[in-house]
């Protein structure tokens, strides 16, 4: 257990007022398949605990109801309990930060049935709306009688955007872990070589250090103008840049111990771009540069989304995503991604995103990113990505990967 037992209550402590504050008696935290990999994080964060499952397992037959899944209830002043749809005798309680551990042929009833027992009624949060099978949900609802479930999704985003020392440290030591494995990506595209080959040395970079991710991604050639990764679903190919081509590579998901990190690096293949590449990336890198800057404690995600938006407008690109997916120039960072968020496109119609958090002010000690996609028609879409943590006289670089590669 890399965190203290104390520091775990530290958390729970902080939660508990969270839950005073709105009023709840009891709230009930879901994570799904292997623990800690995109939004699956909360109850890792909270307990430590990750399922054995090999992801999303089935439940029908003699499946128990809610395998991969588990539930920690919260209630007021107590530990938090664990309720899981395995053996407990397959946890090592010694690695478990929480109360009692329940497991439950049927995980929604038995976690119903326990609810019962303690007397909940009324309002219950539940976060996990966007991700809880049907299934799961339909039979908490028949089981748990007198409950008025309601759904949450920021019952820890006060307490994981203050990060701890400890948690800074910790993120230090993952940006110099993703670091190496970035320099090692765009090392082997630069170089020529197969998506899958430089993937894998930067893969084994992590694994060495202990730790995992969700991505290793790479694109190249004319297609990476509209799409951010060559393989969708395993986000490289066994296919190689050609002399000449831009090439980009990204890594993110849980580097450490569970901790999210995203950066990602533009370059060329054999490093001598054309001037339509070499103006196109550097671009790119000036106004990253300009909107880490910006950055201070004060400052709101919808100020500097102006920004970003007056840079690319300066800069000459059109204001769409080219090969992004996301229409932001940047978010927090904790167990995954996490608000504020910097809207992208600020003038337009959608600058009214609900959860980004945009008029809240930064403070001291946030993990943050800016990433920036800029796209030249012909020529192919730059995008570059680097974190940091925001200090009341600046900001402290995570990512030690060049930007430029010439």
């Amino acid at each position: 257990m890399f965190f203290s037992r104390d520091e775990y209550q530290a958390r729970w402590s902080r939660l508990h007022d969270e839950l005073k504050k709105r009023g709840y008696p009891a709230a009930v935290f879901w994570q799904r398949t292997g623990g800690s990999y995109d939004r699956a994080g909360d109850v890792y964060y909270l307990t430590n605990y990750a399922s054995q499952a090999s992801g999303q397992e089935q439940s029908y037959g003699a499946w128990p109801i809610g395998r991969s899944f588990a539930a920690l209830l919260v209630l007021a002043d107590q530990a938090p309990e664990l309720h899981i749809a395995e053996p407990v005798s397959v946890i090592d309680r010694a690695e478990i930060a929480c109360g009692n551990i329940f497991g439950h042929e049927n995980l929604p009833r038995g976690l119903a049935a326990r609810l019962m027992s303690l007397g909940i009624e009324g309002p219950v949060a539940y976060q996990g709306d966007d991700f809880l099978p049907l299934q799961i949900h339909r039979e908490l609802l028949e089981a748990s009688h007198g409950i008025d479930w309601i759904a949450e999704s920021e019952l820890l985003y006060g307490l994981q955007s203050h990060k701890s020392a400890r948690e800074l440290d910790l993120y230090r030591r993952a940006g110099e872990v993703v670091s190496k494995a970035l320099t090692t990506v765009m090392e082997g595209l630069i170089a020529g070589d197969r998506e899958c080959d430089a993937a894998a040395r930067a893969a084994t970079v992590i694994i060495e250090a202990g730790g995992g991710f969700q991505r290793v991604a790479c694109h190249h050639g004319p297609k990476s103008e509209f799409a951010m990764w060559n393989n969708p679903l395993y986000s490289y190919s066994t296919s190689a840049p050609l002399e000449g081509e831009l090439v980009r590579g990204w890594i993110y998901g849980p580097i450490l111990e569970g901790y999210w990190l995203d950066p990602g690096r533009t370059a060329v293949c054999g490093s001598d771009p054309d001037p339509g590449q070499r103006k196109l990336v550097e671009d790119c890198v000036g106004i990253v540069d300009d909107l880490i800057a910006a950055h201070r404690v004060g400052i709101t995600a919808a100020e500097l989304g102006a920004l970003g938006d007056d840079l690319v407008r300066r800069a000459g690109y059109p204001q769409d995503l080219g090969a992004a997916l996301w229409d932001l120039y940047g978010h927090g960072l904790s167990t995954f991604w996490l608000p504020p968020a910097i809207p992208a496109f600020a003038s337009g119609s959608s600058t009214q995103r609900s959860g980004w958090h945009t008029d809240e002010p930064y403070h001291t000690g946030q993990v943050c990113t800016v990433e920036v996609f800029i796209r030249e028609p012909g020529i192919g879409t730059a995008a570059l990505e680097q974190v940091f943590i925001l200090h009341d006289d600046g900001t402290e670089s995570l990512i030690t990967t060049p930007m430029v590669f010439w």
